[in-house]
């Protein structure tokens, strides 16, 4: 493996100087080829020369000219390698300068040799005396010397894998395959179709200098193909690839521990909704309606409002202005409906608005809704059709792969399905719904990350507090 040493004091114009000439020696193949030719080849075109002897030497003749012509492509193909080679591990050459330049500006030191340690020289009596009596200062030194450490690691790496692709390439290039028509040679002569390295070489390039690393790849779901984005982003952004692997932790991490506990917090509180209605219908009594996810502000706005004492400033409030927010209970009186012998009339928490929509028009059904809970309908859909687009993503080898992660996506993509249908239809059934897939995507997701999640809450809150902590020295490492 290359060296940091090797990487920083190698000349590579030299590539260049070898590229020039491998594309001269072409042009002079080239001119050998026409010679050979009118010269040589040319024999057979006069009608001088026939018999078994001719044909024999037709063939003859051809395969020379072949590989004239092979050794052009193979000299071409070497010419386009090197040149490939020179941009490529220049550009790396540059970010691992970079690299370096950004470690010192952030309080490192970096050796000839690459070794970077933290630069104890630049600090103060003061600072100096502070990090000795301050474990979290130290630690916090500490990782951020060993990140500089593993991307400069990394860039070096990236120099070598380069290198070792050049060599691979040029030792392709360079053997003679299977070739075309006049080939005699199969094996032991030029490369005739050394032009198709150089092609793929070029492709390859491409991809290095373009954005193809925002394209999904084959066998990536949705998710982690967004997953993957995020981390490519912050690297590119930062260059510091652990970083990015941190900041996707914590945000993975964060995400989990949310959804676990949206998961079950929904199910536990529909359960009890479900345990009620069921206890008053048993009873006889007229069961409490159901009211949708994300509507507690709007009942307590509503309330606040109907029951406002005249002169007070909640009295002065346009009512109209505040139902744009929290839902019209006026609109929400078109999903009135006869319910276990009473007419029910719903408030704007409690509307189903697809009776609404049915019985009122779409506008009524949007007046009830207001815009928050209309948001919540919108960001539910948006989930869940983000859901069905992952899923779709999905093939048999995949799920076998990693079916925990599978069975997480699934139970998550109906969770979101079901949560919809309860925040536009609050009914028992939605409920009911809603209770069944959280269990279920709870389960799922301490399947999927049950060393996060296992032992509970508590722990994935102290490890996402660790990232947290840890991210915060990564970018500041005097903070």
């Amino acid at each position: 493996m290359l060296t940091y040493q090797e990487v920083m004091t190698t000349d590579y114009g030299r590539l260049l100087t070898a590229a020039d000439r491998w594309q001269s020696m072409a042009e002079q193949i080239h001119k050998v080829e026409g010679r050979y030719r009118d010269s040589v080849q040319k024999i057979h075109t006069t009608g001088n020369w026939i018999g078994l002897s001719s044909t024999a030497s037709s063939t003859n003749f051809a395969a020379t000219r072949y590989e004239y012509q092979a050794a052009q492509t193979q000299a071409k193909a070497t010419a386009t390698l090197l040149r490939n080679g020179h941009q490529q591990l220049t550009e790396l050459k540059k970010k691992l300068e970079d690299a370096r330049a950004d470690a010192v500006k952030a309080g490192m030191s970096v050796s000839g040799q690459g070794v970077v340690a933290f630069d104890y020289d630049k600090l103060s009596a003061a600072e100096k005396n502070a990090m000795r009596h301050d474990p979290d200062y130290l630690r916090s030194v500490k990782t951020a010397e060993e990140s500089w450490r593993e991307y400069i690691k990394e860039c070096v790496k990236a120099v070598d894998e380069a290198d070792q692709d050049l060599r691979k390439d040029l030792e392709a290039v360079v053997k003679d395959g299977s070739g075309g028509k006049g080939d005699g040679t199969l094996g032991t002569g030029f490369n005739g179709q050394a032009g198709a390295v150089a092609k793929a070489d070029d492709a390859q390039k491409q991809e290095r200098l373009d954005l193809a690393w925002l394209k999904k790849r084959d066998n990536e779901t949705l998710d982690d193909y967004m997953e993957r984005l995020q981390k490519e982003g912050v690297t590119r952004l930062t260059g510091n690839p652990k970083l990015a692997e941190l900041v996707s932790n914590v945000s993975k991490g964060t995400a989990t521990a949310g959804a676990f506990a949206a998961a079950l917090t929904a199910a536990g509180m529909n359960s009890w909704k479900l345990s009620k209605y069921f206890k008053d219908v048993k009873a006889g009594n007229f069961p409490k309606a159901f009211t949708a996810p994300g509507t507690l502000m709007s009942r307590e706005a509503n309330a606040r409002l109907a029951g406002a004492a005249p002169g007070s400033l909640m009295s002065k409030l346009p009512p109209n202005v505040a139902a744009v927010f929290t839902g019209s209970d006026e609109a929400a009186m078109w999903g009135g409906k006869m319910q276990n012998g009473r007419f029910f009339m719903p408030t704007a928490a409690e509307a189903n608005l697809v009776t609404v929509a049915r019985q009122g028009g779409a506008m009524n059904a949007m007046k009830a809704a207001g815009a928050l809970r209309g948001l919540g309908v919108v960001g539910g859909v948006a989930a869940t059709a983000y859901g069905m687009a992952n899923l779709a993503t999905y093939d048999t080898d995949m799920i076998k792969k990693d079916p925990a992660k599978f069975a997480t996506d699934l139970t998550g993509t109906a969770f979101s399905a079901s949560m919809t249908a309860l925040t536009v239809a609050p009914t028992p059934v939605t409920a009911a719904l809603a209770v069944g897939t959280g269990v279920a995507y709870g389960a799922a997701l301490i399947w999927d990350n049950h060393e996060a999640i296992g032992k509970g809450l508590e722990k994935a809150g102290d490890s996402l507090a660790s990232g947290a902590k840890k991210l915060g020295s990564a970018l500041n490492p005097f903070d």
